[in-house]
């Protein structure tokens, strides 16, 4: 069973730290892809022995369109010498329970459908927390998340299909050609929240991306992301915590009663429902990249 992860990255050194960890311990250095936008020699330090591919960043006109592209053929290219590819962004992270798959690998290797979603939880920062200790695991040192249905993504393929505004193309010309499946106890874990300290760094460069008078550059997510923080920290204070099983039970059952398909793409998609429960990760979470912690 072989598989790889690949994704993109610019400056994020926080995020890339946690991902090459987190990969690295379940499927091995070796079969990381990298692409980072712009030469930076700390990337190759972050992720040595990864396949680390470096593209020109002096032109950021359709920045989205383009990055997207070039992913899904590079995907696509993968699945000649791959059994799955897991794509996603370097500050995500796919986390299995291990009562019910196993790993990654194990939980991939039992699917017979062609792509794979999960559960989207945004880890955050809570007064309480000490600043992030980027030589450990972020789940050492955060335990608060909040079910997102819109990072309950499409993480993974087996087939040359492609991956597209955080769903998964299963048609062509109307006709269905692909299957997806929506596990029980998968989960993304997305750091942007994890860690205040780094927030203002990324929320630095999203803010002079999105102002950019380019076309086809982000949106407002990126020209105001420091208004979109602070909105997630003030809802999130007035939500009360569900315990795990209770959120993760009622979320899966919202999210798989909304899907959302396009006739214009052929794309599935989780609903876009930013805050689903407030919880607290379970203990297996700390040994969820196959680490011995």
């Amino acid at each position: 069973m072989n598989v790889c992860a690949i994704t993109m990255v610019y400056r994020d050194y926080f995020a890339l730290t946690q991902w090459v960890r987190h990969y690295s311990n379940q499927l091995g250095i070796e079969n990381l892809f990298i692409v980072v936008h712009g030469h930076d020699p700390k990337i190759n330090e972050i992720a040595a022995g990864a396949n680390i591919w470096t593209i020109p960043r002096d032109n950021l006109e359709k920045f989205d369109r383009r990055r997207n592209w070039m992913l899904n053929k590079f995907q696509s290219g993968l699945l000649k010498f791959y059994d799955w590819v897991i794509r996603t962004d370097a500050d995500e992270l796919i986390c299995v329970d291990p009562r019910v798959h196993g790993d990654v690998k194990q939980l991939l290797e039992s699917q017979r459908d062609d792509a794979v979603f999960s559960m989207g939880l945004n880890l955050f920062e809570e007064i309480e927390d000490d600043e992030i200790d980027l030589e450990a695991s972020v789940f050492d040192q955060r335990a608060a998340a909040v079910i997102s249905g819109n990072y309950s993504k499409a993480w993974a393929v087996r087939e040359a299909i492609p991956l597209m505004r955080h769903g998964v193309s299963i048609t062509t010309d109307g006709k269905l050609t692909h299957s997806y499946a929506f596990p029980k106890g998968v989960y993304l874990v997305h750091l942007k929240f994890a860690s205040m300290q780094d927030l203002v760094d990324t929320n630095e460069t999203r803010v002079a991306l999105g102002k950019a008078d380019l076309p086809g550059m982000p949106g407002l997510g990126w020209q105001k992301a420091d208004n979109h923080a602070r909105r997630f920290f003030e809802r999130v204070e007035r939500l009360s915590v569900t315990p795990w099983d209770e959120a993760t039970t009622y979320a899966h059952n919202l999210i798989l009663s909304d899907m959302k398909f396009s006739e214009d793409d052929g794309v599935i998609r989780s609903p876009g429902i930013p805050y689903i429960s407030r919880t607290i990760l379970p203990e297996w979470f700390k040994t969820a990249d196959g680490s011995d912690q």
